[in-house]
């Protein structure tokens, strides 16, 4: 399973997003591997444009499989929020839980974040940075 974050839906849905990073999910849709979580589904459906944009949005997600964020999750997102402060690193709550919720379903996780990069360096992250592709 392939977690996508917001940060590479942004890409895929934007007509002139990153080539890359629009390939990577596509073929991750093709294969049915495509994953998203409450907080990425937020990201992306919750700031649509208009109630046009946000019903083809939530088209699009109810084909792709969910990643329940449950008590687990949060536990390893405080844990992963200390880890990384004792190295000198904050980083937003929202990418400790998407990134939490990646390593409890063992997906990989899809962005163009750096935080991830940050997070997949002190844990079991499995990550790939689509601007490094």
């Amino acid at each position: 399973m392939i977690l996508i974050d917001s940060s590479a839906w942004i890409e895929y849905y934007h007509p002139r997003g990153n080539e890359t990073a629009r390939k990577a999910v596509a073929e991750a849709i093709e294969s049915d591997e495509a994953a998203t979580n409450g907080i990425i589904h937020v990201e992306i459906v919750g700031f649509a444009r208009n109630k046009k944009t946000k019903n083809i949005l939530e088209n699009d997600f109810s084909a792709f499989h969910e990643i329940d964020l449950v008590s687990e999750t949060f536990a390893s997102a405080c844990d992963l929020g200390v880890a990384l402060r004792s190295h000198g690193m904050t980083v937003p709550a929202t990418d400790l839980i998407i990134a939490s919720s990646a390593i409890h379903s063992s997906a990989t996780l899809y962005h163009l974040d750096k935080h991830f990069d940050q997070i997949a360096m002190y844990s079991d992250l499995r990550s790939v940075n689509l601007l490094s592709l």
